[in-house]
């Protein structure tokens, strides 16, 4: 397996098929979808998109209770199999150019890509600021990971395991493509929520 993508999910019934739908259907990709106990119609939208898209990877996990995004990602972490992991973010998107950046998968620890916000603000990721964009805005290799995870936060957990990640002086490539849709700025999400100081 090739590459995992990662998705957290809660209470996003209708954004995360757009996530999903956005993935393409090759056999060396897997797609590992976390519920983290959501209250709406999520679990049960996902369960029926894998059914009539029996052609892509799809396994659905579900927390016995609302655990937060760190936790939920480690659980991705556990399950994932292919050489390479991507987060996606249930409300985003890949872009058309998500599947000519599996080719560019080679070996390299940290592979960093760009993003495209719903203003049409391009967020470049370069050496000088990828510490401040310390979130989805990489494949990772999954053996140069190892047993690092995130602390069981309910957001902001990507800055502690982007750190540890640092720590251990990974190679990194910079693509210089746009590979995600950041569906950023959206009211109530889980960003917003953060910076109007309602979740730590």
């Amino acid at each position: 397996m090739k590459l995992t993508v990662i998705i957290p999910v809660f209470n996003q019934e209708e954004l995360v098929i757009k996530a999903l739908n956005s993935i393409p259907a090759r056999d060396d990709i897997e797609i590992i979808v976390i519920d983290d106990k959501s209250t709406d119609k999520t679990y049960a939208n996902v369960l029926s998109y894998i059914f009539h898209n029996e052609e892509k990877n799809i396994t659905l996990l579900q927390n016995e209770e609302n655990k937060g995004v760190g936790y939920t990602v480690n659980k991705g972490y556990d399950n994932a199999t292919g050489e390479y992991v991507v987060l996606l973010g249930s409300d985003d998107y890949f872009t058309s150019n998500f599947e000519s950046a599996i080719n560019e998968l080679d070996g390299t620890d940290m592979i960093y890509f760009n993003l495209i916000d719903n203003t049409g603000t391009i967020w470049e990721i370069t050496p000088k600021n990828k510490n401040s964009y310390v979130g989805s805005v990489k494949f990772m290799r999954r053996e140069f990971i190892g047993d690092t995870r995130c602390p069981e936060k309910r957001a902001l957990e990507d800055v502690s395991f982007h750190e540890q990640l640092m720590a251990k002086k990974p190679t990194e490539k910079y693509l210089n493509k746009i590979i995600k849709h950041y569906n950023f700025p959206r009211e109530n999400s889980l960003t917003d929520l953060v910076l109007k100081g309602k979740i730590k």
